[in-house]
This record gives structure tokens, C-alpha cells and sequence, in this order.
């Protein structure tokens, strides 16, 4: 009866000593980024989604694998474990970029990382991408910096009215409205 006891006593010692130790989750948003990440999850409430302010970490860093503007590291099958963004501080990722392209590119980095959205290469008729979660971002909802000519060339050229339609389907993939911009002739 001694040697079950301590049989038992010790497979109870061995076990409380391999208890993993806790995962510790980090919330960390770089000077710069937060504007971006408050609109992220301000549009997400908006569309009745919410997401816990929890898990995340957006930083700058100098280069980026395969000369991407930005990068989501996440746990593989939504595992457990720290979600890190990563923003390009190359002129033509953040510095020269505007407002619109800026937030375009945390939304998208933030749809992998807090969505799980993979990217998605559709295109529109009008050759426009179907998403912002696209490979080609290019200022999706961009305004116009220099535009000559008449109006017809402004309107086609000021992109910002695209904002709603790529933000609602950032939030619902399943998104079957076809913008009239999205159409055939239209650009």
C-alpha cells in the first residue's frame, strides 16, 4: 500500500510540474498605428461585429519578406498565440502614402490577423478588385493628388467613394452587392 501511495504521490508531482505555463498575450499598438486600429474596430462595430481589443500587435519594421508593404504573423488553424502586424517604413508603404492608402493597408493586414481573411484576387468587370483583401493594393478608396483635365477625369481618378463597399465586405465576405463603380465601362 506505501509503494501506491507513493506511486501516486509522485505521478501527482510529476504532473502539477509539467503544467504548461500560460500563454501571455500581448496588446501593444505602435505611435502611428492606433488612429488606424481605432477606425478598424469603430467600422467593425458598425456592422455588428466585434472583436476583443486583445491578441495584437501592430508595429513598424524596416523591411518585410518578399517586398510587401505589410505582414500579419498568426497562429496556424486559430490557435493560440500572438497575433503581430507589421507595417513597412519604406516611403512608398507609409511615409509618402495618403490617409486612405494607409488605412487600407492596416485593414487589410487586419483582416488576416483578426479575420482570418486570406487574399481574394477577383476582379469586378469594371477591372476594379472585389476586395481589399486583394494582392494588388493599390489605394482601393484613394483620393486624386494631381488630376489634369476636366471633371469627367477627376471623377474617374477620385477613388474615396469606394471607402464603404471595400469596408463592408471586409466585414462580410459574402457580400453580393455590386457597386454601380464595379460595372462594365466604369472605372
Amino acid at each position: 500500500m506505501k509503494s501506491y501511495n507513493f506511486l501516486l504521490i509522485f505521478l501527482l508531482a510529476l504532473f502539477m510540474g509539467c503544467e504548461k505555463e500560460s500563454l501571455l498575450l500581448e496588446y501593444r499598438i505602435e505611435e502611428g498605428l492606433e488612429v488606424y486600429v481605432d477606425r478598424f474596430f469603430l467600422e467593425a462595430e458598425k456592422r455588428g461585429v466585434f472583436i476583443e481589443k486583445e491578441n495584437l500587435i501592430l508595429e513598424f519594421t524596416e523591411v518585410i519578406n518578399d517586398d510587401f508593404c505589410g505582414q500579419c504573423e498568426r497562429p496556424k488553424r486559430n490557435r493560440a498565440g500572438q497575433r503581430i502586424v507589421s507595417i513597412s517604413t519604406d516611403p512608398i508603404c507609409w511615409f509618402r502614402e495618403s490617409d486612405q492608402n494607409k488605412e487600407a493597408l492596416v485593414f487589410h493586414e487586419l483582416g488576416h490577423c483578426l479575420l482570418g481573411r486570406d487574399h481574394k484576387d477577383d476582379l469586378f468587370p469594371s477591372g476594379a478588385p472585389r476586395s481589399i483583401m486583394t494582392t494588388i493594393l493599390e489605394g482601393p478608396y484613394q483620393p486624386c493628388i494631381y488630376v489634369f483635365g476636366g471633371e469627367e477625369d477627376v471623377k474617374k481618378c477620385n477613388l474615396t467613394v469606394r471607402r464603404e463597399y471595400y469596408i463592408d465586405e471586409l466585414f462580410d465576405e459574402n457580400l453580393s452587392t455590386v457597386p454601380e463603380w464595379a460595372l462594365p465601362g466604369e472605372n
